[in-house]
């Protein structure tokens, strides 16, 4: 499946499929752009959300738009936590 573009870029979300987007941001603009999602999921309708989980999308630009490459997905909320520690204690606040 190709993007268009990816400003365009819509994740499934709604009650039925258990996917709701919190928010997004563009890691890296060029041929190839990398995608951040802050997501939360559910089995169910009726079950409760669960997250928020990261995912990671890289994007690569052809012909046609934009095609998923690779993805990684964070699969428990305490993943992004230590994800978050690690990034504080890697990059200087100065």
């Amino acid at each position: 499946m190709h993007i268009p573009d990816l400003d365009d870029l819509v994740l499934d979300h709604d009650d039925e499929t258990g996917l709701e987007e919190l928010g997004r941001r563009r890691l890296s603009d060029g041929p190839w752009s990398t995608m951040a999602f802050l997501v939360r999921t559910r089995s169910g309708p009726e079950a409760p959300w669960e997250g928020p989980f990261l995912w990671l999308h890289r994007y690569q630009k052809v012909a046609q738009g934009w095609k998923l490459v690779s993805r990684f997905h964070t699969t428990e909320p305490q993943q992004l936590q230590r994800l978050m520690e690690a990034l504080g204690t890697w990059i200087p606040n100065d």
